[in-house]
């Protein structure tokens, strides 16, 4: 497996960005449904390292691991909580190197394949009457033409590697082997300007490497999309006219 979007110092931006509009959200859901402290916490594609210190805030764990892939998010990560303990491991593999009784996971189902039997195998991961949170993307509604342009592009890079960007909406329906709490969909509004902050640094960095992107958009389409995003994400208007639709799946492991 590897993460779509690079795992440079400026996709880490990229997330660290993203994380301070969606980690406050995923925080009131881990408290509305686990109330710690935790003994052990864990966090699925952690990244360098900004949900794996929202998850150990929101649940005042003992120990607190995060897993990644890559050895450059590691570095990262570890360099930023030097307390937290950071492994390089495929969450597709099962069994973990350690049982927890809280595991995370946003964003990252997008790009594996076997969605559901992969919740399945982490739900299983956890200590008996533990919790798992999943949050992926049902849907980004806009109307805004760069936008689409931008989401219809990687929606076909996403698919090309065998996974899919709206993976919520399979979440959604799915048949669970644990005890499902709860499995809903949540609107959240974004800001013109953030939300092309966050597409912006894909279409010059993983844009320019991607071969699905290179052969479907022109070299001069690529720097249009990158040209527009960038006027609006630096831009002074506070419209918000685009939204995301995220399907938040909670599982609890039963003895």
């Amino acid at each position: 497996m590897r993460y779509t979007f690079g795992t440079s110092e400026k996709a880490a931006d990229r997330l660290k960005q993203i994380g301070a509009f969606f980690n406050p959200v995923a925080s009131a859901l881990i408290k509305r449904f686990f109330h710690g402290p935790a003994g052990i916490a864990l966090d699925l594609g952690c990244g360098p390292g900004f949900t794996t210190h929202m998850l150990e805030q929101s649940t005042l764990c003992r120990r607190i691991y995060g897993f990644d892939l890559s050895d450059d998010f590691l570095k990262l990560a570890r360099k930023r909580f030097p307390t937290y303990h950071f492994f390089k491991h495929d969450v597709t593999v099962v069994p973990f190197p350690v049982r927890a009784d809280i595991i995370y996971a946003r964003f990252l189902l997008s790009h594996l394949k076997n969605a559901v039997s992969t919740v399945d195998n982490w739900a299983g991961e956890l200590n008996n009457g533990g919790i798992l949170f999943v949050e992926e993307v049902e849907d980004i509604f806009t109307d805004v033409g760069v936008f689409k342009d931008y989401l219809h592009a990687n929606c076909g890079l996403i698919d090309s590697q065998g996974a899919e960007l709206f993976i919520g909406k399979t979440l959604g329906k799915a048949a669970y082997k644990n005890y499902v709490m709860h499995n809903e969909s949540v609107l959240l509004p974004v800001l013109n300007r953030q939300a092309a902050d966050w597409f912006y640094p894909n279409t010059i960095t993983i844009w320019e490497s991607e071969d699905f992107i290179r052969n479907t958009l022109t070299p001069s389409k690529r720097k249009k999309i990158s040209a527009e995003l960038k006027k609006i994400m630096t831009g002074k208007n506070h419209k918000s006219d685009i939204t995301w639709k995220m399907r938040r799946v909670v599982i609890r492991k039963e003895t």
